[in-house]
């Protein structure tokens, strides 16, 4: 279906190849190459819609975000003018980020301002909270430890957020990776007086975009003086509605203080209540400073373990540090490389390891100690660990070069920015397994499993992957020069800026690939692979 973008359309629905609306005569095209399907929400500032790029091969999906203000007071629109330019110029210099979505294009037309942003395939958190219910201590750590690092990345560019909630955090179906969205508020400076004292703002704009989100903006913010903590703290309150489902207007507060009474209405252990407590404070000086501290809390163990009622909601991959043991490694570098750990206890870089003796948790086969027993065992010299039962293992950071784990059980195992140069994974079920920024040069990996697996920033230069399904996986920016890919299962694969340079896709099935022609022209192809679009060429 085609959907028209004009505002004033009675009926925006039309057939798929037309190129006008029937109802209004507005073109179905914008800039002759993106068409709507349907949309995805709007307010008084404008209007998304889920869009497909028709310049690309494969008509990739993307979302188009229209600037609608329902006023036509001058000052107004051209406040929302301002916030608008401002997001397409903050997305420009912030969107190389695998956690924030990148601008794609920005342009004018008839009259109307539009920006093209990666389309992000999930549900946000309000949506998850509201389909499966509350969150226990383990997955809010989880919560924590995926977004802070994305929000310290946006403070290092001298980004605010500003709005910062459930509904403005989706969990990208592809990977389960969080991604923050709705770059609307930030940075925005507007205030009453930057308008005509006479004009009013019926729709709300301002208040709802140059502001935030009552209840989960801190009082500075209201105020028209956001600071990077500003975000930290509505990270916080964001925890507090996925643990309750209550909005945070909802919570009890000190009518003296305005402190948000959270602490009578959840169940944490003592590490990640003072963590929250720190996050939520009302003064900005009494508050955490930057994400990386708040990682470096987290990453603490209190002076005593929790009683056991605090960790009645804690599941058996939460472990605490022994204050007589090593501190983990900093947090920054996460930040910075944008890589997601709930397993910071544990050092797999160094091969030491600094889990309490007297941890609660019932370690299980896949959970971390089938890390640390790899990792302690590779580091005696064993390097066979044929057809082990590892599935979630955490082995990210660990450097494993020519281990051998074939016909190993990996789904959903933590592999990032391990080094696993010269490894064997033959015939190894590593479905939905997280490899971002792994290096995996010269791996062998016939046959093996990567149905919907994160391979982004991945090497696998010269890696044999003949035969191998990796139906559905993640691999942006994946470097696969030289690689073996013949007779591989890429159906679907989110192949784009990856370094196809000399890999053979001889035999290899493209279908529906995110991949395009600049690409595969470097590729080794044949009669028998098979186009993204379903077609066999001869080359």
């Amino acid at each position: 279906m085609s959907y028209c973008v004009n505002p004033t359309c009675p009926h925006p629905e039309n057939a798929l190849q037309d190129l006008v609306c029937a109802a209004c005569g507005h073109a179905l095209r914008l800039r002759d190459r993106y068409r709507a399907s349907r949309p995805l929400g709007k307010g008084g500032f404008g209007a998304t819609f889920l869009a497909a790029d028709e310049g690309l091969p494969g008509n990739p999906s993307c979302v188009i975000k229209q600037l609608r203000p329902n006023t036509q007071s001058a000052s107004v629109l051209k406040m929302a003018r301002e916030l608008f330019e401002r997001e397409a110029t903050t997305l420009g210099r912030i969107g190389n980020h695998p956690q924030i979505p990148r601008l794609l294009d920005y342009f004018e037309e008839q009259s109307n301002f539009y920006l093209v942003q990666e389309y992000v395939e999930g549900e946000t958190l309000k949506q998850e909270y509201e389909r499966r219910g509350v969150f226990n201590e383990t997955e809010i750590r989880k919560v924590l430890t995926e977004i802070l690092p994305a929000l310290g990345f946006m403070h290092n560019n001298g980004v605010i957020h500003r709005d910062i909630k459930p509904a403005n955090i989706i969990r990208r179906r592809q990977d389960g990776q969080l991604v923050l969205i709705d770059f609307g508020a930030v940075s925005s400076q507007v205030n009453k007086t930057t308008i005509d004292e006479d004009d009013e703002d019926p729709s709300g704009l301002l208040t709802n975009f140059a502001i935030g989100t009552p209840g989960f903006a801190p009082p500075e913010q209201m105020a028209m003086r956001p600071v990077f903590s500003s975000d930290i703290y509505a990270t916080a309150m964001c925890c507090m509605y996925l643990m309750t489902g209550r909005s945070p207007k909802d919570f009890p507060h000190d009518p003296f203080t305005g402190e948000i009474n959270w602490k009578s209405q959840v169940q944490v252990s003592e590490n990640l209540k003072a963590v929250f407590d720190k996050m939520l404070q009302q003064a900005v000086t009494q508050r955490f400073r930057s994400a990386a501290e708040v990682l470096a809390a987290i990453d603490t163990k209190p002076a005593q373990a929790p009683d056991a009622g605090a960790m009645q909601s804690i599941s058996s991959g939460s472990q605490y540090q022994s204050a007589t043991q090593p501190k983990p490694s900093p947090p920054n570098s996460r930040i910075q490389a944008g890589v997601r750990s709930s397993t910071a206890n544990t050092d797999f870089g160094s091969g030491m390891f600094t889990t309490a003796d007297n941890t609660r948790s019932q370690a299980k086969t896949g959970d971390l100690k089938g890390g640390r027993r790899v990792i302690v065992e590779y580091g005696h010299g064993k390097r066979n660990f044929t057809n082990q039962e590892l599935s979630k293992v955490s082995l990210g950071s660990a450097s494993l070069a020519g281990i051998v784990m074939s016909r190993s059980k990996l789904v959903e195992a933590d592999l990032c920015h391990a080094d696993l140069t010269n490894a064997s994974f033959q015939g190894a079920n590593m479905a939905q397994a997280k490899l971002s920024g792994t290096n995996l040069r010269d791996a062998k990996m016939q046959r093996v499993i990567l149905f919907k697996a994160d391979l982004g920033s991945a090497s696998l230069i010269q890696a044999d992957l003949r035969e191998a399904n990796l139906q559905s996986a993640y691999m942006s920016k994946t470097d696969l020069t030289g690689a073996n890919l013949s007779g591989a299962n890429l159906k679907g694969a989110y192949m784009t800026q990856a370094n196809l340079r000399g890999t053979n896709l001889c035999g290899a099935d493209l279908k529906g690939a995110k991949v395009s022609d600049e690409q595969l022209a470097v590729a080794k192809t044949n009669w028998a692979t098979i186009r993204p679009d379903g077609s066999k060429r001869l080359f």
